[in-house]
């Protein structure tokens, strides 16, 4: 019996819900808040499933989300999300077909990106994905804290009620949020994903503990976490594992964390995406040494449309650049693209001029919102540079004042 694919209804849910845990190894979660959340969450038309007769064998969803772009700039998203296959309708082409009506689709809504966290890496540089965020797990040992450097703190740390925190967060957030490329905005639900905290609610983690820093009143900064309470010889061995920190400046910044590393009985902190990865901690240590980082990939990104794209973000400095993208998956992509743009802004259109790069447009996701250098993919020969410095002329127009970094997990 030949593999058909359709959206389902909101009527389908539950069975929906059921292959996708199904698809990932799991059993259904017996906290009913998951299913109510999943099914608050689903957008049943921009789903994509496939069945073997009238049995789901491979499932795939999209949540429409506004994402920022260099230059405080914005575009709307696809958030490609519960993408499984059936352990027993492996290698047959459900994904690749899955992946191919997704975007088809995205393209028909003029959407012009997705975006997607990965379960495995291997997965979707062949459907023109590019890693487009690089988080960093860091770890250091509480004894080895001290500052050198650092903006005066002048304000005060308080803690909050779980209840009240979403309304003191968020417009700390808000305020913050376009200042860094790829960041998702973040509305209601995925604020109470955040603080409700799902992947700790799975674990039976400790609770979270929320807290904020003012400045005469004015919230600038706020961080959850939470305490993995231990014992060794006798001493308290506790370990503080930051969930979220985000300030709108670097004095903010600096009492965030020197609120977690000044918790008593604690010996040792941990973080991953919850925290940007640019936002000068290990200048500010005395040893610096003693913050362990180690970089793993974030959201990647795939460029639906190329001129829409390249066209809404803004670029570092006044120049024009011939860019030929090879994109099998999106035909309409394929070609050469000659952008015109600065600070100000950029216009992107199709041309028949020579190349200056060329590249895929998986490469080309890379390198959109700033994390990873032309040059540096160069190196690796994924870029090729056809024309005499244009590789240095990518860098400095596709460069970004701060890091890509996102919170929203979907």
């Amino acid at each position: 019996m030949p593999i058909t694919y359709r959206p389902i209804t909101l009527d389908e849910f539950d069975e929906f819900d059921f292959a996708v845990m199904r698809g990932f190894s799991a059993h259904p979660e017996s906290n009913p808040w998951f299913k109510d959340f999943a099914r608050r969450s689903f957008e049943p038309e921009q789903s994509v499933i496939a069945f073997d007769g009238k049995q789901m064998v491979g499932t795939s969803s999209s949540l429409t989300f506004e994402i920022s772009i260099p230059g405080a700039n914005t575009l709307p998203v696809g958030g490609i999300t519960e993408v499984t296959v059936s352990p027993t309708h492996r290698r047959r082409g459900i994904l690749t077909e899955m992946m191919r009506r997704q975007l088809d689709a995205h393209h028909e809504r003029e959407i012009p990106l997705a975006a997607l966290w990965a379960s495995e890496s291997v997965i979707y540089g062949r459907y023109g994905y590019g890693m487009a965020v690089t988080h960093e797990h860091r770890e250091i040992d509480l004894r080895h804290t001290s500052f050198t450097h650092g903006p005066d703190i002048r304000g005060q740390m308080r803690f909050l009620d779980k209840e009240d925190a979403q309304a003191v967060f968020s417009p700390i957030l808000e305020r913050a949020w376009l200042e860094y490329p790829a960041m998702i905005r973040r509305d209601n639900l995925a604020w109470e994903a955040a603080i409700t905290d799902p992947d700790g609610l799975r674990s039976r983690a400790p609770a979270l503990f929320y807290a904020v820093y003012e400045i005469d009143g004015v919230a600038t900064g706020y961080v959850m976490y939470r305490i993995r309470h231990g014992v060794t010889a006798g001493d308290s061995t506790n370990s503080v594992q930051i969930h979220e920190l985000v300030a709108s400046d670097d004095e903010a910044t600096a009492a965030l964390w020197r609120f977690c590393f000044d918790i008593d009985l604690a010996s040792t902190l941990t973080v991953g995406h919850g925290a940007t990865t640019d936002d000068g901690l290990p200048w500010m240590l005395s040893d610096p040494r003693r913050l362990k980082r180690s970089s793993y990939d974030g959201l990647w990104l795939r460029l639906i449309d190329v001129p829409m794209a390249l066209s809404a973000r803004t670029y570092s400095e006044d120049a024009s650049l011939v860019i030929r993208v090879e994109d099998s998956f999106c035909k309409w992509n394929e070609g050469n693209w000659r952008i015109d743009g600065g600070p100000k802004g950029a216009e992107c259109a199709s041309t028949n001029e020579q190349p200056d790069i060329s590249m895929s447009a998986g490469d080309l996701a890379s390198i959109y919102m700033g994390g990873s250098r032309p040059s540096e993919l160069a190196r690796a020969g994924r870029v090729i540079e056809n024309s005499v410095g244009a590789l240095g002329r990518a860098d400095r127009m596709f460069i970004t004042a701060r890091k890509p970094w996102n919170l929203v997990d979907f």
